[in-house]
């Protein structure tokens, strides 16, 4: 099972799969579907592959996340589980709030419980991280820095999120290094065409393997997500 027969049409953008280990980011603006894309990549490359992820929201509760992704007709795995902050706030209800070290001994904890069979994880989101943690900008990027590097050693296939604009078309808070140090990095976004809204998707960036970097065409259907084959914009 590859990561690119999870999404109907998404083979038809790469020559060969998104190799694994790899950090990739998912960016675009307010509805543009980055979790539903996320969430549906792993849900089905985990259903079929046999596999176990895991799915970290520090944007929604569970339950909100699971209705959200059952209205874009996006099916779930039992092999994919979903931790989201609130978690960890009952969890470690007396202690400071350490975000990346939450993210570290969930990935520990779910090691131990799979093994071998643990292979990949979303993050959802960057930015949503960046709110929880106090932090001094040279200080972010190191600790950054080395979150990708210990997902990588763990031999983990990771996609995270990072909203590129906020509901006021503002740029979001990054450290202006995720694209240079992630593995791969995937664009959402939206472009009119007369009166309708187009989502598109783009690979900017993917190393290890060639992909078109045009901007292909997606859509929500009954069946969830698919890239609409042939139908791109020059």
């Amino acid at each position: 099972m590859r990561f690119i027969d999870s999404i109907n049409g998404l083979n038809q953008i790469f020559d060969s799969d998104i190799p694994k280990k790899s950090v990739v980011m998912i960016t675009g603006g307010e509805g543009t579907v980055k979790s539903g894309f996320a969430y549906s990549l792993m849900s089905n490359y985990l259903e079929q592959s046999g596999e176990f992820g895991l799915y970290i929201t520090l944007e929604q509760n569970k339950q909100s996340h699971i209705e959200n992704m059952k209205s874009m007709g996006v099916k779930s795995s039992k092999n994919l589980m979903i931790s989201d902050i609130s978690d960890y706030r009952i969890d470690y209800s007396d202690e400071k709030l350490d975000i990346i070290d939450f993210i570290a001994k969930t990935i520990e904890m779910y090691k131990k419980r799979y093994g071998d069979k643990f292979t990949t994880i979303t993050l959802d989101s960057l930015g949503a991280m960046y709110s929880l943690m106090y932090t001094a900008p040279h200080e972010l990027r190191r600790k950054i820095y080395q979150l990708f590097e210990y997902i990588r050693r763990e031999g983990i296939t990771s996609f995270i999120i990072l909203e590129k604009y906020n509901d006021a078309g503002e740029n979001v808070q990054t450290t202006g290094m995720e694209g240079y140090i992630a593995d791969g990095l995937i664009e959402l976004g939206m472009k009119l065409n007369q009166n309708d809204a187009l989502r598109y998707l783009r690979v900017r960036k993917m190393r290890a393997t060639k992909h078109s970097m045009r901007l292909h065409i997606f859509r929500i259907g009954n069946n969830g997500i698919e890239i609409i084959e042939g139908h791109i914009f020059d």
